[in-house]
């Protein structure tokens, strides 16, 4: 979203000329007539339009491509027709903003008509997408979010696979000795520690690229996966390096420099990780 806002910014003039030519070349006196006939194929972008009477209540359900929703009848619209300013021609164009129905950008515009005012929704996606100020194919996002889905589903087979590993082997080492029972619980922790990092990348992906892909998300979304997967995978070493440590303790002390190699190795993933989290809060507050 940050880069379609940057588009839109730069382009702020084009994208509000372009609004005032769609809104000029429809004619709204046979307003009725035109949402059931032609509106929403005049401009794809506009995905939901309504009207307001002199009393600034809301006097037709809200419209859109697919239906009209008449629970929004008699609304009162007076704190939000209160605030804007009109231009010259009765129009005024919002800025962007994020549509609470649907969690992407839009932008509205008012026409003030004699007693009445028409809004209209436009999804700033396909605006910019209409004016050839951004480049979408749908075939190839349909394949990306097939892709993300099939990716996802595979990462969560594999983490469940590991929970069923891991619940086995506990289950089967409590036969044997002491040492095994130590060393078999040790690698089901192993597991279990990543499969809940794996289960959550997996979910991570699916929600923000399958079920509820946004262009809403989060700046730092990518930083922020890292960030908790990379912790799953240090408690992880942890665990195995404080078993390395009961094993060698247990057989020849001459063991203990590999030990200490991987109690290093994880030291410093802790303090690369720390200084990753620390520039990315830094860049985050910029």
């Amino acid at each position: 979203m940050k880069e379609l806002i940057g588009i839109y910014k730069k382009q702020y003039l084009l994208v509000e000329n372009s609004i005032t030519a769609i809104l000029d070349s429809i004619d709204f006196a046979q307003y009725d007539e035109i949402v059931k006939n032609s509106l929403f194929s005049i401009s794809p972008a506009i995905k939901a339009t309504y009207k307001i009477n002199a009393k600034l209540k809301q006097s037709t359900p809200l419209y859109t491509i697919d239906h009209s929703d008449a629970s929004y009848l008699g609304t009162n619209k007076s704190h939000l027709l209160e605030r804007i300013v009109f231009r010259k021609d009765n129009i005024y164009i919002s800025n962007s903003y994020i549509n609470s129905r649907t969690g992407l950008p839009y932008i509205t515009a008012v026409m003030h008509t004699q007693n009445e005012y028409i809004v209209c929704d436009f999804e700033l996606y396909t605006l910019l997408k209409e004016l050839s100020l951004i480049e979408g194919n749908e075939a190839f996002t349909l394949f990306t979010k097939y892709f993300y889905a099939l990716f996802g589903f595979l990462l969560a087979l594999f983490s469940l696979a590991l929970i069923a590993y891991a619940i086995s082997s506990a289950m089967s080492i409590f036969t044997q000795d002491g040492e095994t029972l130590l060393t078999g619980l040790f690698r089901s922790i192993i597991a279990l520690t990543l499969a809940l990092a794996i289960f959550d990348l997996s979910k991570t992906i699916l929600e923000h690229e399958v079920f509820y892909k946004s262009l809403s998300r989060n700046y730092n979304l990518e930083n922020r996966l890292l960030a908790r997967f990379l912790t799953s995978i240090i408690i992880a070493l942890s665990i195995e390096a404080l078993m390395v440590v009961f094993k060698i303790t247990l057989s020849d002390y001459a063991d203990m420099i590999h030990a200490f190699y991987l109690i290093a190795g994880v030291a410093v993933m802790i303090i690369s990780l720390s200084i990753f989290v620390f520039t990315m809060r830094y860049h985050g507050k910029k």
